[in-house]
This record gives C-alpha cells, structure tokens and sequence, in this order.
C-alpha cells in the first residue's frame, strides 16, 4: 500500500519527502509492503510535470466531489 500527503502528518514520523518539478514543498510518502525508498521512487518517476503527478491530481479532485472528466 502506498500513501501519499501533500501536507506533513504529525504522527507520521516514516514518511519519506519527495520533491517533484520545480516545487519547494514536498510531498510525503508512506508505503506497506514496498521499501519506503522505492515507494518515493515510484511517485518521484509517476507521468506529470508539478508537484502532485498527473494520476494522484485526478484521483484527489474526483475524492472532492468533481465530475469525472
């Protein structure tokens, strides 16, 4: 299982920072079952030119109740 936050959970000292493009703020990664750094790895590689990639923007706007486009 793969987590990934765009804001720091205090009680998630395991998450591993991942910067992507050019943004300063990271994203924060947690993983079950995989090491943490192939986890970071594999969100740092996902298709997307910003800070969130492209399949974890989409997922997050449809989680907010946005019309599937």
């Amino acid at each position: 299982m793969l987590g990934v936050a765009k804001t720091r959970f205090r009680a998630a000292t395991h998450a591993t920072e991942v910067l992507r493009g050019r943004s300063a703020r990271p994203l924060y990664v947690t993983a079950t079952g995989m090491a943490p750094a192939d986890a970071a790895e594999l969100v740092r590689s996902m298709a997307g030119a910003g800070r969130l990639p492209d399949a974890l923007r989409r997922v997050d706007r449809l989680a907010r109740g946005a019309a599937p486009a």
